[in-house]
């Protein structure tokens, strides 16, 4: 008897001690599995904010990559502008293929100047037709690059600078008054009742009384890299002007020269009607008004002439100089390629 209950509360204790095993691992296993749901939730947050993080940087990244292949194409596909920097004195040197074998001719990328003359008025009328890019390439040059006394040949001063083109300017040095700006610098301002011919950054011609450029306010309409005082104003918005009786003999026959502008934009003509010779008595500067605007020019105005007058093409002067030879002045206007030697167009 005292065997079967010793037996008994043997198979009671480890009756138990099952119970408490089995009540332990199904605890544990609730705990793992409330753990383990709880663990997944998290992993499966973490892997959707991850995927949203991943397809926003990967979204920005392929734009980024779009983008950066169409400036690139842009790039290639895009043309390269010429300029001339402002405070340069010689522009880059013209390439001699460009030119043709009479020097009537230059045509590269960047400009295009077309030369010829025709007879009138018993006088030879010289012409000089001009289209650049960029206004930079048309531009004013001092002898020597210096303000002051300094004279030199005009076509001289064309060949200092690589000019392609070049007409002579306003003769600054052989009179006291007028204004003179140059690459933006005033350097002289003493009125004296003349046309002023003010050529701002984008090529544009601006014609002003010199004794009112201050009222006018161009000067601050507008950003002026040159000015030279000569005149009269013989064209505007492509009507004669009424020739005033004044400066410079304007009703005589007189060699004449004249710098303009066609309405469309970089578009120039320069005219020199020769006088004074055996082949050309010249004309009035009413005469010359008139045929330079049936040119079809939106804007004329007059530089200096007779024995000044010189138009000069490849560092060759296209015109025969009044009665005598070529005059040392101050100043010219001009035309320049845009391409260095290096950038010059095949041919």
């Amino acid at each position: 008897m005292k065997e079967d209950a010793g037996n008994g509360r043997i198979k009671g204790a480890v009756k138990k001690f099952l119970d408490f095993l089995i009540i332990f691992f199904s605890l544990a296993l609730c705990a793992v599995i409330f753990i383990k749901m709880d663990l997944y939730d998290m992993i499966k947050e973490n892997l959707t904010n991850n995927t949203a993080q991943y397809s926003v940087l990967h979204d920005f990244k392929e734009a980024c990559d779009e983008a950066r292949a169409q400036s690139a194409a842009e790039i290639k596909t895009r043309k390269r502008i010429y300029a001339l920097e402002l405070e340069r004195y010689v522009a880059p040197e013209p390439d001699p293929s460009k030119y043709d074998a009479g020097f009537a001719n230059y045509s590269d990328s960047t400009i295009e100047v077309h030369y010829y003359k025709q007879r009138m008025y018993e006088s030879w009328f010289h012409f000089m037709e001009v289209r650049i890019k960029h206004p930079s390439q048309f531009r004013m040059a001092l002898a020597n690059d210096s303000y002051g006394d300094v004279r030199k040949l005009p076509h001289l001063i064309a060949s200092d600078v690589n000019a392609v083109a070049a007409v002579n300017g306003c003769f600054y040095n052989r009179r006291w008054g007028g204004v003179l700006i140059y690459r933006r610098e005033m350097l002289r301002n003493r009125p004296y009742s003349a046309d002023t011919l003010l050529i701002d950054v984008d090529g544009n011609f601006h014609i002003v009384d010199d004794r009112h450029i201050e009222d006018s306010h161009v000067l601050e309409q507008y950003d002026i890299v040159n000015a030279i005082t000569f005149g009269p104003e013989l064209v505007r918005d492509g009507q004669v002007l009424r020739i005033k009786n004044g400066l410079w003999e304007p009703n005589t026959n007189e060699p004449r020269t004249a710098i303009c502008q066609f309405d469309d934009d970089l578009h120039y003509l320069v005219c020199l009607a020769e006088g004074r010779n055996a082949d050309s008595i010249g004309v009035s500067m009413s005469v010359f008004a008139h045929e330079l605007a049936a040119k079809g020019v939106k804007c004329a105005y007059n530089l200096d002439g007779g024995q000044s007058g010189t138009m000069i093409m490849g560092n060759r002067v296209k015109n025969r100089v009044g009665w005598g030879p070529e005059k040392p002045q101050g100043d010219i206007l001009y035309f320049a390629t845009a391409l260095e030697e290096n950038e010059r167009d095949s041919t």
